[in-house]
């Protein structure tokens, strides 16, 4: 029985696949609306939407951009192209790469496949920055992006393990990073395994947005698009200004007063000192 039932889900799920193809779905589309997958049913699970209902999502957004762009013919096209749907829609930034501050793109070797897939799945939306990061990600970058003029580059920084995120971290101190999406491998040693956490904590410590992986950099990714999208600098706010983690006035308030007791114990380690001298002058 479970098998049978097993093989009419699938046949299904073909019907489907067949049925919206034919209706000018891309496989790219499909794919990311869950109807593709074979084996589970995550979207309908977590939804509650049917693979009519899916398709009807697709078409309402394509209704709603087509109007609000004005030109329905190369949306469509642009939504078509199997390497910008679904989030490499083109949209107009409110703020110019050179307007904020970096943001740093950073992988460990394992990583390093995973980020590239990510770059070119939210292109659209990191051509928006400044982007900075070690030498191999900045190399696969410019691969991607070509020659793209409307794009910007920050420093282009050593490898991890010579001094990479140590130079992310002179970038942070210097106000000129303003997030970090950085995917990190746990289950490798890493040998500069020191820089990597004071990476880290200095982003802690500055309060700027930091990913350490790529479900949280996907995320990410579409606050930057609605921010940009919107002109909203409070949705990013470490892009534009110098923040700092609550705990630093807490810090810098028992920095103080330590200084001052050093400063008060010293004048009478003087006095002391002077009137011994003051002594033995009198016995001469």
């Amino acid at each position: 029985f479970r098998k049978k039932k097993k093989e009419q889900t699938k046949s299904q799920q073909e019907e489907a696949r067949e049925g919206l193809s034919k209706k000018g779905m891309s496989f790219r589309e499909m794919k990311f609306l869950g109807v593709d997958d074979m084996d589970t049913h995550l979207f309908e699970e977590v939804m509650g939407i049917s693979v009519s209902g899916k398709k009807e999502i697709v078409e309402n957004r394509r209704s709603s951009l087509a109007l609000s762009d004005g030109n329905s013919s190369e949306l469509v096209t642009d939504l078509d192209d199997e390497d910008k749907y679904p989030y490499n829609i083109p949209f107009e930034s409110k703020f110019r790469p050179d307007e904020m501050r970096c943001l740093a793109l950073l992988a460990h070797n394992n990583m390093k496949p995973a980020m590239k897939n990510f770059v070119l799945s939210h292109r659209e939306v990191l051509r928006k920055f400044r982007l900075t990061g070690t030498f191999t990600t900045m190399t696969m970058l410019k691969t991607i992006f070509g020659d793209d003029p409307e794009m910007m580059y920050g420093p282009t920084c050593q490898s991890g393990p010579l001094g990479g995120d140590a130079e992310i971290c002179t970038l942070m101190c210097l106000e000129d990073l303003g997030g970090m999406i950085f995917f990190v491998d746990p289950l490798s040693a890493h040998p500069h395994q020191a820089d990597i956490d004071s990476l880290f904590r200095l982003a802690n410590v500055y309060n700027i947005i930091a990913a350490p992986n790529p479900t949280s950099a996907h995320s990410l990714c579409f606050v930057l698009k609605t921010s940009l999208e919107e002109g909203r600098k409070d949705k990013i706010p470490s892009f534009f200004h110098t923040l700092q983690s609550p705990g630093v006035n807490l810090y810098k308030k028992e920095q103080k007063r330590e200084a001052e007791r050093n400063t008060f114990k010293k004048p009478l380690l003087k006095t002391r000192i002077s009137f011994k001298e003051q002594m033995e002058k009198k016995s001469k």
